[in-house]
């Protein structure tokens, strides 16, 4: 898996510096999934375990979900207006398969990312549980509140907050239903190395999607109110901070939604990635609407 993803990396960084102009509405495709492969590698050679080769069923339902996942902060952005896309294929088809494709690498980055840290960094002798006193439930849960309305009222002032409200409205609810799932409850109990990998892992994948961003055709630029630089590729300096917050989202997330899955019958699960698959394909038209400055022919 190693060799093949780095091989895939070394071909789409020569096609793209060769000139090769079939690749560059869709550079960032091939260079993230790639990306997937070295990681799955290096997981199962340091953990002896990749999601990829061991579940691949888990992680393609990881995949899947990840396209609304992040569809989810799209529709943030109509309000907030903080990125816009650029020199996007204009075959509405190619487009619409290329955000789904793309925004399906979103949480299996950061939680394969997260999963090799964490176990090559971070794995220390397990403190017992602590619990999750009812004081820092509320207070997680009022902040979380506060943090998915004040961008949305004020979004010119408070635009980071976005990065945080789903972590603090999540992990009150796992540490009660399922707390072997909640970071913030392990935290609390002092065991502190999913969160460490987790805050790492973010700050590792905001590099290498800015990164292959910069390089790509098809891109994104920002439009945040402030700050507008320094910038390391097209973010802001500062604008690096929200990725290891957004990495707990991440986290918190997607526990939340396999304790659901696991719950739920034949019958709901069809109707959940129905009504879902019905929403990303009104996001996908809302993203075409206000957030895409140009297209380009292919």
């Amino acid at each position: 898996m190693i060799f093949l993803g780095a091989a895939g990396l070394a071909a789409s960084f020569a096609a793209l510096f060769l000139g090769a102009a079939w690749i560059r509405p869709f550079f960032y495709l091939p260079v993230w999934a790639s990306t997937l492969l070295v990681l799955s590698g290096l997981n199962k050679r340091v953990s002896g375990r990749s999601l990829l080769q061991d579940d691949p069923a888990s992680f393609l339902r990881m995949a899947a979900v990840s396209t609304p996942f992040w569809l989810f902060f799209e529709a943030f952005n109509v309000r907030l207006a903080d990125w816009a896309y650029q020199d996007l294929p204009s075959p509405l088809g190619f487009r619409w398969l290329g955000y789904a494709l793309a925004f399906a690498t979103v949480l299996p980055a950061i939680l394969e990312t997260a999963s090799l840290l964490e176990h090559a960094l971070f794995r220390g002798k397990e403190k017992p549980d602590a619990g999750f006193p009812l004081g820092v439930q509320r207070g997680s849960t009022a902040l979380g509140v506060a943090f998915l309305f004040l961008p949305l009222l004020w979004p010119k002032v408070f635009f980071g907050l976005v990065w945080g409200f789903l972590f603090l409205l999540i992990e009150p609810l796992l540490a009660r239903e399922a707390p072997e799932r909640s970071w913030m409850r392990a935290l609390l109990s002092g065991n502190t190395g999913r969160f460490k990998a987790l805050l790492l892992s973010g700050l590792v994948c905001g590099l290498l999607w800015e990164l292959f961003n910069y390089w790509a055709g098809a891109k994104w630029v920002y439009t945040v109110p402030w700050p507008k630089g320094p910038k390391l590729f097209e973010m802001p300096w500062l604008g690096y901070l929200g990725f290891p917050p957004f990495a707990l989202e991440c986290a918190s997330f997607h526990a939340w939604f396999e304790l659901r899955w696991a719950d739920a019958g034949p019958g709901q699960r069809w109707t959940a990635a129905a009504v879902l698959a019905l929403m990303s394909l009104a996001a996908f038209w809302a993203v075409d609407a206000f957030t895409v400055r140009s297209l380009v022919p292919l």
